[in-house]
């Protein structure tokens, strides 16, 4: 087991904002993510929900791993501090990666 307060309905819910997200974004700044466009914002929505999914994921198996609950007293209630940005440990590579491809960097 990996977290037991993991839910498919925070899975799914995540997935959903982030397609949302990334659709939106297109629509806002649509000078300054020229290269994406509507099926493409859909698969990157789709491929940075997934990674980030990985993300929280991964530190969750650090965290029971070393028998922890929470990564940090910083925040408490929430899992520590780094359960804030672990999804973005994994996303933001990724995001920075396909700009590259793109040529936007």
């Amino acid at each position: 087991m990996i977290s037991p307060k993991k839910t498919w309905e925070g899975l799914v819910g995540g997935i959903l904002a982030a397609l949302l997200t990334s659709v939106g974004l297109v629509q806002l700044f649509p000078e300054a993510l020229a290269p994406v466009g509507g099926v493409q914002a859909w698969g990157l929505g789709l491929l940075l929900a997934g990674v980030s999914v990985l993300g929280d994921l991964g530190e969750s198996v650090v965290k029971r791993d070393a028998r922890m609950q929470d990564s940090g007293r910083f925040l408490p209630g929430i899992g520590g501090a780094l359960d804030l940005v672990d999804s973005l440990l994994f996303s933001l590579p990724v995001f920075y990666g396909y700009l590259i491809l793109m040529g936007r960097v």
